[in-house]
């Protein structure tokens, strides 16, 4: 039993693997690209840590009193 779609014409406006594969590597040269692995990597672990450290940035103002000045400082 073949399953029946509600959209006709839909098989011929799906890309066949071959066509997919062909649009890839005619699109890859376009793309930018790196320049070796260690610049992939260092990025990646840059981003990681610096999102981080956004996230964490409110926690702590809160846990030490937001943008209040202290005491001691005064």
């Amino acid at each position: 039993m073949k399953l029946k779609l509600p959209n006709p014409g839909l098989d011929d406006r799906i890309p066949s693997h071959l066509e997919l594969e062909q649009m890839e590597k005619n699109e890859a040269g376009d793309r930018p690209k790196w320049d070796n692995k260690a610049q992939y990597l260092l990025t990646c672990v840059g981003f990681c840590v610096g999102l981080g450290n956004v996230w964490r940035f409110p926690y702590l103002c809160q846990s030490h009193g937001g943008g209040t000045v202290s005491k001691l400082n005064q």
